[in-house]
């Protein structure tokens, strides 16, 4: 039971991390958007939904080739330490996986307020 109220803590956690860093960075795609193509919030919109979704791809790309060279040539991760203080069940690649979910959930939500405005 302690290992799962901890698995959940972890994914609560990492989802969070997530959420906050697809807010701050869409933020800031925002206002690039908004500011560049003629202070239009659907510009803003859409850039926001578009970096949100690349890095995401992005990210996942890099874990599902850290999956598949894991038996040929297993990485050294050296702040597993630390690491533990911070996530005491997930590893580094599930962590990385969920904060990929909650930026495509932010580009989701960018993408249904365009959706909203067109309506």
């Amino acid at each position: 039971m302690n290992k799962a109220k901890d698995l959940l803590r972890d994914g609560a956690k990492a989802f969070a991390i997530g959420l906050l860093f697809s807010a701050a960075f869409g933020l800031v795609l925002f206002l690039a958007g908004f500011l560049i193509r003629g202070m239009a919030v659907a510009a803003g919109l859409e850039v926001m939904k578009d970096g949100l979704l690349l890095v995401a791809a992005l990210s996942m790309f890099i874990i599902a080739g850290m999956l598949l060279v894991k038996g040929k040539n297993p990485e050294k991760f050296s702040q597993k330490n630390g690491w533990r203080e911070h996530f005491k069940v997930m590893g580094y690649k599930t962590v990385m996986g969920i904060i990929c979910i909650a930026m495509l959930i932010a580009a989701s939500a960018a993408d249904y307020m365009l959706l909203l405005m067109r309506k």
